[in-house]
């Protein structure tokens, strides 16, 4: 028996289709992931935890150090309990405890306390990943939408990045599960294409139909404009973990995937159709 934490979310989703299609029987974490009698029942008879659950999308730092850390702790001392055999877990690429941005450092004490754990584990470092219902692809073009006729570029678009469709990536932790060699490993994950941030918004903008003119916009004010816009939102749609990711590079070896999983991952402009469909605008007012 597996349990899938944050099995409704964006890698979630994927992933539990991607278990449903290999025949995988997965059971989905209900409750708050801090709370030990919400995790106990749900620990019965599980011999592999795949932890997903993160307050990324919610912005606030409170939030994710409660989630995502305090998450975690709870998430291995019930593990531990009820003796589950594996933990596999989502990181990022960058991910450093002694970072100077919050989500890398979150993301690197969870790894850090997993790594601890005593319990055998595999992590997938990832680079950013798109598709569907995605806070990074989907966001760049309803943004685009309401910035008329210009598109933004921080740092004129010169970061590198290699974005990672999320499809593939569920399918690399779902083929985890019967992979004995992985265990107690860090395995960093990204797509096959570097692309500077400017092409990345090229390529989004034919994919959503629209045209608009480059406006480069410097780093510097970058952070004090998101929180200015965008900071009172709930659930803002761009939040300073987003913003972040322009000052580092997300770079990987170019093959991981194909190493570690045996095939390619998708190109960029091969999975961004879901960018032409009505609505797209009012996607930075959905939670």
């Amino acid at each position: 028996m597996i349990l899938v934490t944050g099995a409704n979310g964006f890698i979630g989703r994927s992933l539990m289709a991607q278990l449903q299609r290999a025949g995988k029987e997965a059971r989905v974490h209900h409750g708050r992931i801090n709370n030990p009698l919400d995790l106990r029942p749900q620990l019965e008879d599980v011999n592999t935890v795949i932890h997903l659950a993160g307050a990324e999308s919610r912005g606030r730092n409170r939030l994710l150090h409660h989630v995502d850390i305090e998450g975690t702790e709870r998430l291995i001392e019930e593990c531990q309990r009820a003796q589950v055999q594996r933990l596999i877990v989502p990181s990022r690429i960058g991910a450093d405890h002694n970072s100077l941005h919050e989500l890398l450092r979150t993301k690197g004490e969870v790894e850090r306390l997993v790594q601890k754990s005593g319990i055998p584990y595999t992590i997938l470092r990832s680079a950013t990943l798109f598709g569907h219902g995605d806070l990074f692809t989907e966001i760049i073009a309803s943004l685009a939408i309401w910035t008329w006729p210009i598109v933004w570029l921080p740092g004129g678009g010169n970061i590198v990045m290699q974005p990672l469709w999320v499809e593939d990536f569920a399918r690399c932790l779902a083929a985890s599960l019967d992979r004995p060699d992985l265990i107690g490993k860090t395995i960093t994950l990204a797509g096959e294409e570097q692309l500077h941030y400017r092409e990345i918004v090229r390529q989004l903008l034919i994919a959503a139909n629209r045209t608009r003119l480059p406006l480069p916009i410097p780093l510097l004010i970058l952070h004090p404009v998101s929180r200015l816009f965008f900071r009172w939102w709930w659930r803002p749609p761009i939040t300073h973990y987003f913003v972040d990711r322009f000052f580092v590079p997300e770079v990987a070896e170019f093959d991981g995937v194909l190493r570690h999983f045996g095939f390619r991952p998708a190109r960029l402009s091969h999975h961004i159709a879901y960018l032409r469909r009505s609505g797209l605008r009012w996607r930075l007012f959905r939670w």
